[in-house]
This record gives structure tokens, C-alpha cells and sequence, in this order.
């Protein structure tokens, strides 16, 4: 695991946006998982800016999305498929074809089953951006006894029910959706945001190496590729 400590978030946000572009440049055609929240959002904003400045042609790029809340209207404030509309896939133009979403509305087995299908038909992600829960959770994989290795419907540790995201909700949420970690770790690369208050303990037992299902973070220490951006001024 490659560590690198970032000043602040806007240097991590620099980072992460120029990550993303040098991916796409590697490979115009890449599969790419992407967390929301407030980790990744200014890096979003920056890759958008660069895309539209460079004239990088993105429109072979497939993006797809890490998990959503279930029970929720996709169009709903707070949502991750809000979210991510409206700070990538607008800004940018991505056509429906090349963004795999949960769909919520329906069932949430089905949406699962979908986005399982449609990114092994694209040959498995290339890259996973992930950023690293206050309980210690990677999309909505969460601290339990044992976890699921395959895309499920999860629900929501306590900590994750008073989400930043989900506080634009008029109704409580306590079910999710999310890539389950046998999929996050067969990406080819694993780009990892530890950035926000309240994160500083679950980021020290990541640090110990010690792989928990209380800590899904810590899977990642079995994955050969992942480079990790940490906010020193508050980590």
C-alpha cells in the first residue's frame, strides 16, 4: 500500500483529481467506481475544470456508482445518484450508456443482480475510488460480524444512519446497496480519501494492519494495489 500524506483536502482533492486523469489518459476506455460525500466532492469539481480545460475526451469512460441509500427516490436530495449528477455526470455529459447506477425504485435485489452484470461485461473496474467511513465502513459495507462479499442490500450501522447526505432526507433511511468487497477488491487499482472530521479513529486501526470484519476498511490491506490520500491536518 503506497501511503501519501496531503497537506490539506484541497491538496488531496489535487491529488485524486489528477489521478483520475491520468487513468483515463492510460486507459480512455476505463471502468471507474466512484464514492460520494463530502471525501471526494472538491476532487470532482477539479477533474470536471480539468476535463472541460484540457479537452479530455472522457466519453468512452464508464462510471459507476459505489452505492445508494434503498427506499429513497433517486432524485431526492441527498441521494447518491443525486450526488453524482450533478457533480460529474451533467457537468460532464456522460451518456446513459456509459454510467452503471443502482436503481433503487425498483427492487434492490434486482439492481444489485444489474450492476454485478453490467460491470462484468465490462471486464471488471480499473479503478475504485473509495473514501473511509467514520465507523470504519467502505460503501456501505458495514462493521458486523461477518460481511457479504458480493453487491447487496446492507443495513446501515447507527453511525451511517446520521450520514451528512442523508440529513436532506425528510425520512429516516436504514437499508443501502453497495459493491460488496469481493468486487472493490478485484479492481485493478484502489484509490483510498481518508479526509473529515470524526475519521481519526477509524483511520489509527486501519493503520495497526489488522484485518477485522468490525473495520471493513482494513480488506484493504489485501488488495497488491492501493494508494492512500490522507488529510494530515486532520488525520
Amino acid at each position: 500500500m503506497i501511503f501519501k500524506g496531503c497537506a490539506d483536502y484541497q491538496s488531496l482533492s489535487e491529488y485524486t483529481s489528477q489521478y483520475l486523469l491520468d487513468v483515463i489518459r492510460a486507459k480512455p476506455t476505463a471502468t471507474i467506481c466512484l464514492a460520494t460525500g463530502g471525501s471526494p466532492a472538491l476532487a470532482y469539481s477539479l477533474f470536471v475544470e480539468q476535463v472541460k480545460r484540457q479537452q479530455l475526451d472522457v466519453s468512452h469512460v464508464t462510471f459507476v456508482k459505489l452505492d445508494e441509500w434503498a427506499g429513497v427516490p433517486l432524485n431526492a436530495p441527498g441521494t447518491c445518484e443525486t450526488f453524482l449528477r450533478q457533480h460529474l455526470l451533467t457537468p460532464l455529459g456522460i451518456d446513459e450508456n456509459h454510467y452503471i447506477s443502482f436503481d433503487t425504485e425498483g427492487s434492490a435485489e434486482h439492481a444489485c443482480e444489474q450492476v454485478t452484470h453490467q460491470i462484468r461485461q465490462r471486464g471488471g473496474l480499473d479503478l475504485c475510488l473509495l473514501g473511509l467511513g467514520k465507523n470504519g465502513h467502505l460503501g456501505l459495507n458495514e462493521p458486523a460480524k461477518s460481511l457479504e462479499p458480493f453487491t447487496h442490500v446492507a443495513q446501515l450501522d447507527e453511525r451511517t444512519q446520521g450520514h451528512a447526505m442523508l440529513k436532506a432526507l425528510s425520512a429516516p433511511v436504514t437499508q443501502g446497496v453497495t459493491l460488496g468487497l469481493k468486487e472493490i477488491l478485484a479492481a485493478k487499482a484502489i484509490l483510498f480519501l481518508v479526509t473529515g472530521e470524526g475519521k481519526q479513529q477509524a483511520f489509527s486501526e486501519f493503520l495497526t494492519r489488522k484485518v477485522s470484519t468490525q473495520l471493513p476498511a482494513s480488506f484493504l490491506w489485501l488488495h497488491q494495489h492501493v494508494t492512500c490520500l490522507y488529510d494530515e491536518s486532520v488525520c
